[in-house]
């Protein structure tokens, strides 16, 4: 006879596991196929009811579990970004093959064509360079969550990959129009957002603690962001020299003490008398 006083939370707890998963997987999925089907990564996130970060991150997770199809494709993937940023745009489906070691017809089975090709490299040069930044501690002191946020996106706007694909992008921009827009859609669309969104999330729990003022947490998001790479990453995207290490951690440092004392956050955390004072009304004078 079977014992029915078995405890069942050691046999729900896995079953909860497994369908946690199943869950996730069937949003990303959702969210993927929307995507592909021309939608932004954030509408598409929307309508799936997952957070952008969370889409991120449960994809990396399935992509980390991979079966041979998967293994294949990441092969193909890792192969082309090689020959990519090797022979340029001009480089054939051939090579990339070769080089991945696996016959022309298993790369266009998988991925149709060398345009597609060419923005599923973008889009996984991201995604590699943007995990990091979802396990940046946001329970801490703001002016440190700002600082280490701010240095991760940074390693991500300026990192050479990212560039130079761009670059190429812009090389084929009179022959492949399409490629342009392709990466700017996807840098504007997936990898902006995942951040912002992160962020904004962040500053929105501030604003409602009362720890800054209160504003659009995702205009917010972005202005901080743009005041950081925007200069240095159109420098290096048309070939200038660009900052030393030590003048980007300045920057950082600059754009961070900037943006927390514009919504009256100071160094301590407390709003201080000065900065009660400068925010008074224009021509309300004190009265002596």
């Amino acid at each position: 006879m079977m014992n029915s006083s078995a405890p069942s939370g050691s046999a729900s707890a896995p079953h909860r596991a497994r369908r946690a998963r199943d869950v996730a997987a069937e949003r990303v999925a959702s969210v993927d196929r929307q995507i592909a089907a021309g939608l932004d990564v954030r509408t598409a996130c929307r309508r799936a009811a997952v957070s952008v970060p969370s889409y991120y991150r449960w994809r990396a997770r399935e992509r980390g579990g991979v079966g041979q199809t998967e293994r294949i494709r990441d092969m193909i993937l890792s192969a082309a970004k090689t020959v990519f940023l090797r022979d340029g745009y001009g480089a054939s489906l051939e090579s990339i093959a070769e080089a991945a070691e696996v016959a022309r017809q298993t790369v266009y089975n998988q991925f149709g064509s060398k345009e597609q090709l060419f923005a599923e490299v973008v889009q996984s040069v991201y995604q590699r360079m943007l995990a990091p930044i979802f396990v940046v501690d946001r329970r801490g002191e703001m002016i440190s969550m700002l600082t280490e946020l701010g240095r991760h996106l940074m390693k991500v706007a300026l990192h050479p990959d990212s560039l130079a694909l761009q670059r190429i992008a812009m090389g084929e921009y009179r022959d492949t129009p399409a490629l342009m827009r392709v990466v700017h859609t996807l840098r504007a669309s997936h990898a902006i957002p995942a951040l912002t969104e992160y962020l904004a999330d962040y500053l929105r729990g501030q604003m409602q603690d009362g720890v800054i003022d209160a504003a659009d947490p995702l205009l917010s998001a972005e202005a901080f962001f743009g005041s950081l790479i925007a200069h240095a990453r159109y420098r290096l995207s048309i070939g200038v020299e660009g900052d030393t290490p030590e003048r980007l951690e300045t920057r950082l440092r600059l754009c961070v003490e900037i943006f927390a004392r514009g919504f009256g956050y100071g160094a301590n955390g407390a709003r201080t008398d000065a900065t009660l004072r400068a925010r008074r009304p224009v021509g309300a004078a004190r009265k002596r």
